[in-house]
């Protein structure tokens, strides 16, 4: 059964840290330390784990800013504040480059 990090955590046990929205590898590790680390009776005293079916709107689309372009939509993201445009251009800053590539549909 995968397991989902929702807050960042070091393990104890095995001094890897987990950041939030990684699997954490639930097969390899004992019921006791799942149920510890899905519970508030671990180091931070809140839950850093839970079963990826019991994610609320798991099964729902991602919200807006977490979805990836698609390889044909724009502006494309090129890194910093850096957007590219269905024509070539290069714009800095998203609501520029999202106002801009509007304008040249």
């Amino acid at each position: 059964m995968p397991y989902k990090v929702i807050r960042g955590f070091k393990d104890k046990n095995t001094q890897i840290h987990y950041r939030k929205g990684v699997f954490y590898p639930g097969g390899s590790v004992s019921d006791e330390r799942l149920k510890e680390l899905m519970s508030e009776g671990n180091a931070v005293k809140t839950p850093v784990l839970v079963k990826v079916e019991e994610i609320p709107g798991s099964k729902e689309e991602p919200p807006e800013e977490e979805k990836q372009p698609q390889e044909n939509e724009f502006p494309k993201h090129k890194g910093g504040p850096w957007y590219e445009l269905s024509n070539g251009e290069k714009i800095q800053g998203k609501e520029e480059a999202v106002q801009a590539e509007e304008e040249l549909k």
